[in-house]
């Protein structure tokens, strides 16, 4: 298996596009619900009342529109986390979602390939 190194508090290189829409999370055995609040085709800032830390990993589903099927990342690493907010990045996703997501990122006027999202 391929070994990934999490950047924790890397700083972003450009600004991510602001996003309203649900997502549901889960990490072994626990499941929960949040928010997104901003997004970029490499990952997420989530807001949530499920506990995480840095370095955890994560699978994750939310649908950008409420008429289009939902978004699956498979891993995503916890890079920072403080209070009931924290980053993600994605690290495992279907192509075809990427491709979506990353789509819809430039429609928005937003750069898909930023860096971590605070």
């Amino acid at each position: 298996m391929k070994s990934h190194q999490i950047r924790i508090g890397e700083s972003r290189s450009s600004e991510r596009i602001p996003l309203q829409c649900s997502i549901v999370l889960a990490s072994g055995t626990q499941v929960g619900e949040g928010q997104v609040l901003n997004m970029s085709g490499r990952g997420c800032l989530v807001e949530s009342s499920v506990s995480v830390k840095a370095g955890d990993y994560l699978q994750l589903r939310f649908s950008l529109h409420e008429s289009e099927p939902s978004m699956r990342v498979s891993r995503a690493a916890v890079c920072w986390a403080q209070g009931f907010r924290f980053g993600v990045e994605f690290l495992g996703m279907e192509e075809r979602d990427r491709a979506r997501l990353n789509r819809f990122i430039t429609l928005q006027g937003g750069d898909p390939w930023a860096g971590i999202y605070y």
